[in-house]
């Protein structure tokens, strides 16, 4: 197979967007070639979009976006086992390459390796390149086969599915208890979609834009929403002060005096105290969604070491 030419869309600045032409080689050893079929937008990928940034992650080069993608199989590298996978295929791409050897990835925890090289994420440099291209060549590990009765559109949905899937099971959330999600995104959605599916007794999900509330509602993923007053803290005292109103809004909301977890798929800093702030004693704080700026965090101190 010869070097391929693709179009490919690259990020070069603050909503500097352009089609550019990439040459592609034939697949390594042990990789698959991709045509990318479908690709979902990530709030991160909003946030290089718009900023050129993702909280303290800057871009230091030209970088494509996009990571909760599914495709088609164009070409098998020549290590691939021979009927794992074959041109045609329709597959789901997982999108972060742990390092395989450290602690954490030989515990199966490879999710958070330190050494993880994730596509359109600027973390790891040269910058592992995102999925808004024509194709890719992708490790064959880490693509996972779609059966017939599911589409390649449902088949992008898989990254942010599996997020929302490990923080349901890292809570051991049982039937007859209660959740707070904090966020109406997508990954707030599923999990919302994840905690009906193990019978959680009362779901409650809050947002600052109050029609993604109304979505959730209306389309049953939550029995309870509310919207949050946009409001930005300039100190520690400020930033737990909002966290404390909204706290107040969650448990009012809810009817309720606390969680018995709380899913905190923002990002926002004080959606984390939040989340701390509303959970009873012995339930968890799952974060879904990277902080985006770790040094202003305000977190209180004696509940932090129980949060998970």
């Amino acid at each position: 197979m010869s070097t391929t030419t693709v179009k490919a869309s690259v990020l070069h600045g603050i909503r500097d967007l352009r089609v550019e032409w990439r040459e592609i080689p034939p697949p390594g050893p042990s990789e698959l070639q991709v045509s990318v079929r479908s690709t979902g937008i990530c709030g991160s990928d909003q946030h290089y979009y718009n900023h050129y940034r993702n909280g303290d992650i800057l871009i230091r080069e030209p970088m494509s976006l996009g990571h909760e993608s599914s495709g088609m199989v164009e070409a098998v590298g020549s290590d691939v086992p021979e009927g794992s996978f074959k041109v045609g295929d329709r597959v789901a791409l997982e999108v972060g390459l742990a390092c395989g050897t450290c602690e954490l990835c030989t515990e199966g925890r490879y999710n958070i390796c330190r050494s993880m090289s994730f596509r359109s994420s600027a973390k790891s440099f040269p910058h592992f390149q995102g999925t808004l291209q024509q194709r890719i060549n992708h490790p064959a590990q880490w693509c996972h086969r779609l059966p017939e009765s599911v589409s390649l559109t449902e088949g992008a949905l898989l990254e942010p599915l599996s997020v929302a899937i490990h923080g349901v099971r890292r809570s051991q959330l049982s039937g007859t208890k209660t959740a707070l999600v904090l966020g109406a995104g997508a990954v707030g959605l599923l999990t919302s979609a994840m905690l009906r599916v193990e019978g959680a007794s009362k779901i409650v999900i809050a947002d600052i834009d109050p029609q993604r509330v109304d979505f959730a509602t209306q389309n049953e993923f939550a029995d309870v929403g509310f919207a949050v007053p946009l409001k930005q803290g300039a100190t520690i005292e400020a930033k737990l002060a909002i966290a404390q109103e909204t706290a107040k809004l969650a448990t009012t909301a809810a009817g309720l005096c606390g969680f018995d977890a709380v899913f905190e798929c923002t990002g926002v800093e004080t959606c984390v105290q939040t989340a701390i702030y509303v959970r009873l004693t012995s339930s968890s704080v799952q974060v879904l969604i990277p902080i985006q700026k770790v040094t202003d965090l305000a977190v209180n101190r004696p509940l932090a070491p129980e949060a998970e």
